[in-house]
């Protein structure tokens, strides 16, 4: 039986555009279950069957869950919210492959971005030209803040002053590495 209270956090967090992820940090920055991922796995059929009635594809991943509108196509993943995101999350990883850092500065709680990196980024060529292409005229840490801090793609260590990826943005990094394995 789902949890009404929590049906009513999941709804409000989808509604605006976020992602709903596995694992979330707790006050020292370790990752700890998502009582919203977990009450949503509980309950899939009906989470399922909810957004499906209300015009949604709700898309479920093994570490995180988002809605978006139907478009007939089902693995059509290609609006303009994630075209962003994907443009943030490929400067973010240019930056690490640039500066030769493992991947567990965005992963790890002893890792994370700062706003100095978030600076560097900005100062990286062809950030300025992809930025403006994409839509995302107001800078980067504006671009970053909407479309990958308020949608749970970065998660905020406030005592370290740091971001590292949540499940979803991990997920992305999976998959552009599984597309490079075998090549």
């Amino acid at each position: 039986m789902f949890n009404q209270t929590k049906s009513v956090q999941i709804f409000n967090e989808l509604m605006n555009g976020k992602v709903i992820n596995k694992s979330i940090l707790n006050n020292s920055g370790s990752r700890v279950d998502n009582e919203l991922f977990v009450e949503i796995m509980d309950n899939l059929d009906v989470y399922h069957n909810q957004y499906r009635m209300n015009g949604y594809d709700f898309v479920d991943k093994s570490s995180y869950v988002l809605i978006r509108e139907r478009s007939g196509q089902k693995e059509d993943l290609k609006t303009d919210a994630t075209m962003k995101v994907c443009v943030l999350l490929l400067l973010i990883g240019k930056f690490i492959n640039e500066h030769n850092y493992k991947i567990g500065k965005l992963t790890e709680a002893n890792g994370g971005l700062t706003k100095s990196d978030f600076e560097d980024i900005e100062k990286m060529p062809d950030t300025a030209e992809l930025l403006d292409k994409s839509g995302l005229k107001k800078g980067l840490w504006v671009a970053i803040k909407s479309n990958l801090i308020d949608r749970n793609i970065l998660l905020e260590m406030p005592s370290a002053g740091k971001y590292i990826l949540s499940d979803a943005g991990i997920a992305f990094y999976d998959e552009i590495q599984s597309n490079y394995k075998d090549q």
